[in-house]
């Protein structure tokens, strides 16, 4: 038996922490500037507005302590609940609308292969306009007068002009089809990348023992897009959640206030009325909808995914 003299053996084990060392530190080198910048880009500011929220602040002029004032004066007003509903419904209304087109386009990337490529390049064009001008277009696309091009399609077929963003009751529904339209297909693509990652002998398999279309689709393409699918909702709610400026460039939260959701509540109440106390105390509630939101939707897939498994 050739035995290993000791102080080898501890030499080999210092070597091998000296480069994990080094290793971590390359590796602190390399993270440093990224975790600084998401420091001072998103963390810094969050306690600073969470910080502001507290104190009362008009004008830039910052009055003093405020407490929870600005959070009482928020809940008090009957406004703050009708906004907050109206964010959910817009919010869930997308979602509903959003989601399904986004799986639909997905699968007919799947299937057309570059073709579909190439469509979901074309679908990615108003993801990649500013949200007032997507907002903007559709407004004059929706123009009631004789130069609107919706105007013109219902003269076609002999129908008078409607004027959808003046009327209460189909406001909110075509901020939430803009909204859509021009978010879908960034959706799309993360679905397309979760079907990319699904083993296709799967679905041989399944095709062979005879289970048909739906069920392959269910029992196969669900759960294992699973993690696909909280990512979108994750990223479409908040997206939604804190839309502002598809609602300024289309309605500016009328008529009637239909359109009035929280984050355009914000905006009138830090933006407009220069009140940044209660604006920011908005923006705490905002950011808290949003996290149970996404933190019930981690749940729901979660137990989802347990289950199946």
């Amino acid at each position: 038996m050739v035995s290993v003299p000791a102080s080898g053996t501890t030499t080999f084990t210092r070597s091998i922490e000296d480069a994990a060392r080094a290793g971590r530190r390359v590796g602190t080198t390399l993270v440093g500037p990224a975790v600084f910048v998401v420091i001072a880009v998103n963390i810094l500011p969050a306690f600073f507005g969470f910080y502001s929220s507290l104190r009362k602040i008009f004008f830039f002029g910052d009055e003093g302590f405020a407490g929870l004032d600005n959070f009482r004066a928020l809940f008090a007003d009957p406004v703050t609940w009708e906004a907050i509903g109206r964010s959910l419904i817009f919010t869930f209304g997308a979602l509903a609308l959003a989601v399904p087109l986004a799986l639909l386009a997905a699968l007919a990337v799947r299937e057309l292969g570059a073709r579909g490529r190439i469509l979901l390049t074309i679908l990615l064009v108003p993801w990649a306009m500013s949200p007032i001008v997507v907002a903007l277009l559709w407004k004059w696309i929706l123009l009631p007068s004789p130069g609107g091009l919706f105007a013109s399609i219902l003269a076609t077929f002999g129908m008078p002009p409607a004027n959808l963003l003046s009327n209460p009751t189909w406001a909110m529904p075509t901020v939430i089809a803009v909204a859509v339209w021009r978010t879908f297909a960034f959706a799309a693509i993360i679905l397309t990348a979760g079907l990319g990652q699904i083993p296709k002998d799967l679905y041989k398999a399944a095709a062979v023992d005879g289970h048909t279309a739906f069920e392959r689709f269910s029992r196969i393409t669900v759960p294992l897009l699973a993690p696909s699918i909280l990512i979108v909702l994750s990223m479409l709610t908040i997206s939604y959640f804190n839309e502002v400026q598809v609602i300024i460039g289309l309605t500016s939260g009328g008529p009637i206030r239909s359109t009035t959701t929280l984050a355009y509540q914000l905006y009138l109440t830090g933006f407009v009325e220069l009140d940044q106390g209660r604006g920011n105390a908005i923006a705490v509630v905002m950011f808290l909808i949003n996290l149970v939101l996404i933190v019930g939707y981690v749940q729901l897939l979660g137990n989802k995914k347990g289950g199946e498994a």
